[in-house]
């Protein structure tokens, strides 16, 4: 980065929030962590489909531990000039394995 770009700024949402809350409270923490590493490495992730307006969708899996579910974590990350632009987190869900649950 020169001295003319300003830092990438990542933020979550009111609504990726809320849903962290909602599925259980750990789910915030690692989210909160990805948001800060995006920061400093904006291209984390998968990249999924582009959006329109220069916009590019990325996402990306935390792992679950005992007391929270695996997430998918998708952000939007707006690539306006000047570069590099702003971050959001838009959505987070637990990540659900078919058949996961059937007792044999």
């Amino acid at each position: 980065m020169n001295d003319d770009q300003q830092p990438t700024v990542a933020e979550i949402t009111h609504e990726a929030h809320a849903r962290c809350l909602a599925i259980c409270d750990g789910a915030l923490e690692p989210v909160e962590t990805l948001r800060a590493e995006l920061e400093k490495n904006p291209a984390l992730g998968r990249r999924a489909q582009s959006a329109a307006g220069g916009m590019k969708v990325y996402t990306t899996r935390i792992e679950g531990t005992g007391l929270r579910p695996t997430l998918t974590v998708t952000y939007v990350y707006d690539a306006a000039p000047p570069e590099p632009g702003l971050i959001r987190i838009a959505l987070v869900s637990p990540v659900r394995f078919t058949g996961g649950d059937t007792e044999f």
